[in-house]
């Protein structure tokens, strides 16, 4: 059955330009018989690339938590090549594919960290896109997961998929079924992408009609052909959380069928207490204050391959809290913490750690209203400050062993800043407290007699909140605080212990949040340039290149007068350019972030995992399963982490 939309989004709040919209496609992170290819970022093949959300998976609670990583894909090259033929999976069959029944499955509970609780699960407003509920990857199904480290794909929901001209074919795995018992169908993957469009999805304008020409092919027609990377990006970071069933079927047809508006804020305003729907390979079996507790999904397609019972999530808020359990060996895994070197070596060797990349990190959020910030406001004093601030020594201080610093402070991760950008004709804009002073002088600021830059009496005076149980994070704000006192800015860390309320608010000098949404799809530049140019925090940072048709004006890239940009036109442009018309418009996009600083990116990471094999078999870190986001729920499903502790 067709079904087309009704009336186009120009509703209010759903994302209509290429930079409006507040939630990513879905959470973050990423199987099925067959595609696994590797595809550098950027480039447009014939086989899927890779695809994470994700976001940065970070947590933000009233109560210090701390986890991180938005998850994407990963590539390489800045080139696309366009074919007019369909890109369709190459099926490949691996060991890990295959799904063995197992003769005994332990009564007992694999102990992991909490965070967040189960009741935080969907898409209501402050999480949407963000899975950082740890339990979520467990609960849905994601459509398609990734290798970090070697950009290959990974299906899972979603077994084999084409793209061809303006028509996606996406093919369900057959057999998959709710814990209900029921087949996730194609009109329940219809379902949860018409949610996620609702609640401002990027590319939501693109979609035009879906048809079911079977119960396990969706096939979506768009108005226009896209780049095919970003569209896949986007798509396949979804993770299965809807039914054509209550309240999902009502909430459709008012967006899709009806063109309703406000049903996207009807969506994020939803807190279930547990999963609507359970697609994963585990289920909620009870909760309270302190935990919730998981339990084996037998419907699902591989559950042959777990052979324990049990998944409980216990609270343990900040990585110092993490440590002490893991350093008494009172949990088995942990998904994401932040471990400096000298912790990793406290803990036992039955600890097994996982590291791939983030594409993700500290930024500072410089807020552009004037009223606001009169100051950072000013493009001159974000460019001061980033000159004032030295970005390699920061990482050599906190962790060089996981972090990476911005080889300039251009939106694109620096593990493919190379491969887009001139990055010695950019420069790297750290030209220390000397060069900070000189554009200051030259803006009309002088020092005061307490060596602080003040303009007509009022001194730069700013906070830069940080989420305060994010160790590392302080860390590195600390560090930044200082350089920007010695270059004369009056800086002071402030500690929050929700830094959404703080952001959402607007009423923000300068904030740490993450510089790009994260994982293997922050590494093509559209993702960060997207975010750092508005969609981050829905632009409660006003910067001015977010509406619809406004220019930026900047020094040109060959230092000769100056180029003025409509950055989300340039950005919608990028989201349907093919080929060679990709590299040029990400380099003029780039640009326009190094020079006007939108956001101010610090420091890049990769992301940590650890499997306790005291109790657990663990993949190895080389493998597959140790490269996706998160081994600690991923290997179960393959049969890399199996419980081999005898009886609890």
């Amino acid at each position: 059955m067709q079904t087309t939309r009704r009336l186009f989004l120009s509703l209010a709040g759903v994302g209509v330009s290429a930079g409006a919209g507040c939630t990513t496609l879905g959470p973050d992170n990423e199987e099925n018989t067959g595609t696994p290819t590797s595809t550098p970022t950027g480039t447009e093949t014939d086989t899927p690339t890779s695809t994470d959300t994700d976001t940065p998976t970070e947590t933000d609670t009233d109560t210090p938590t701390e986890t991180d990583t938005p998850t994407e894909t990963e590539t390489d090259t800045p080139t696309e090549t366009e074919s007019d033929t369909p890109t369709e999976t190459e099926a490949e069959t691996t060991e890990e594919e295959e799904p063995t029944e197992k003769e005994t499955i332990y009564d007992v509970t694999v102990k992991s960290v909490a965070a967040r609780s189960m009741d935080i699960l969907d898409w209501n407003t402050q999480y949407a896109g963000w899975p950082n509920i740890w339990g979520r990857w467990l609960a849905y199904e994601r459509y398609v997961q990734y290798d970090l480290e070697n950009n290959v794909w990974i299906p899972q929901l979603i077994e084999n998929w084409s793209i061809d001209g303006t028509t996606i074919t996406l093919d369900i795995r057959d057999p998959h079924k709710y814990a209900d018992g029921d087949e996730v169908t194609a009109e329940d993957v219809k379902a949860n992408i018409v949610m996620n469009l609702a609640t401002g999805a990027p590319f939501a304008y693109v979609f035009d009609s879906f048809d079911e020409p079977d119960e396990k092919t969706l096939v979506i027609e768009t108005n226009k052909r896209v780049n095919k990377t970003i569209f896949e990006f986007a798509i396949f970071s979804n993770l299965q959380q809807a039914k054509m069933a209550p309240p999902y079927d009502e909430l459709y047809q008012r967006f899709w069928e009806d063109g309703e508006a406000g049903v996207g804020e009807d969506i994020q305003a939803m807190a279930p207490n547990e999963p609507h729907y359970v697609s994963g390979i585990f289920g909620l079996q009870e909760m309270d204050a302190e935990q919730y507790i998981m339990e084996r999904n037998p419907e699902h397609p591989d559950a042959g391959n777990v052979n324990f019972e049990r998944y409980r999530f216990l609270t343990y808020p900040g990585n110092q809290a993490k440590w002490d359990v893991m350093q008494s060996d009172r949990v088995d895994t942990v998904m994401s913490v932040f471990t400096p070197a000298n912790i990793k070596t406290a803990l036992s060797d039955h600890w097994q750690e996982y590291t791939f990349p983030g594409n993700w990190g500290v930024g500072l959020l410089p807020q552009h209203n004037p009223e606001i910030a009169p100051h950072i406001s000013k493009r001159p004093v974000r460019q001061a400050i980033t000159h004032a601030i030295d970005r390699e020594a920061i990482v050599n201080a906190v962790a060089p062993r996981v972090k990476t610093a911005f080889p300039t402070p251009a939106a694109i991760s620096p593990e493919v800043q190379d491969e887009w950008i001139d990055t010695e004709a950019f420069g790297a804009m750290q030209g220390g407290p000397e060069r900070a002073a000189e554009i200051m002088q030259n803006a009309g600021y002088e020092k005061n007699d307490d060596g602080s830059w003040t303009m007509d009496g009022d001194t730069v005076s700013f906070d830069i909140s940080v989420p305060s149980g994010w160790s590392d994070w302080i860390k590195v704000i600390q560090a930044v605080v200082s350089q920007l006192t010695q270059a004369g800015f009056d800086a002071r860390l402030n500690r929050v212990n929700n830094i959404n309320n703080v952001v959402g608010s607007g009423e923000f000098k300068m904030a740490a949040r993450p510089w790009s949404p994260g994982g293997a799809r922050s590494s093509f530049p559209y993702f960060p340039l997207n975010w750092v140019f508005g969609r981050v925090n829905g632009n409660a940072h006003d910067y001015p290149g977010a509406a619809e048709g406004m220019e930026i004006e900047v020094l040109a890239m060959d230092g000769n007068g100056t180029m003025s940009v409509d950055i989300q036109q340039r950005l919608e442009d990028l989201s349907t350019a093919r080929g060679d018309d990709v590299p040029p418009i990400v380099e003029e996009l780039a640009w326009v972030s190094h020079q006007d600083l939108p956001m101010i990116p610090i420091t890049d990471r990769r992301e940590q995992s650890f499997i306790n094999t005291k109790n657990l078999s663990a993949p190895d870190p080389d493998s597959r399963a140790g490269n996706v986001k998160w081994p600690c729920f991923h290997a179960p499903r393959t049969g890399e982490m199996q419980w081999q502790g005898g009886e609890e």
